[in-house]
């Protein structure tokens, strides 16, 4: 799996549009699509240039956000600080799961993700 700074920015931009969509119907929210387009750039452009989201992959993002609209301590809104905090809760947990995984020696670890190797 690629992590986030090896993703095209373009096909990132439409993945994410399309975790927001999915979100908003999943939150209940009506969304037009012009905010829903300017939220996914917003989104897809930070999860590239935040060096705290580079190690994560997309599907990690994915969980982040199904973890945050399902088990959710605060009322979620459609904008970029409730996606930040899913975000950085989930990797967290990410980085707890790799801690227990490879530093602990514990078998199969809920949210760990095996590492792969990229070329540049």
């Amino acid at each position: 799996m690629k992590t986030l700074k090896h993703e095209n920015i373009e096909e990132l931009k439409q993945k994410v549009l399309d975790l927001l969509a999915q979100t908003s119907v999943e939150l209940g929210h009506r969304m037009d699509a012009k905010t829903l387009a300017g939220l996914s750039n917003i989104l897809a452009n930070d999860l590239i240039s935040e060096k705290r989201f580079g190690t994560l992959t997309f599907s990690q993002i994915k969980d982040a956000f199904r973890q945050g609209v399902r088990f959710g301590d605060f009322e979620p809104f459609m904008n970029i600080r409730t996606f930040y905090r899913w975000i950085i809760k989930h990797k967290k947990i990410v980085n707890d799961a790799i801690y227990q995984t490879e530093t602990l020696g514990q078998k199969n670890v809920e949210f760990y993700q095996k590492p792969t190797k990229l070329l540049r």
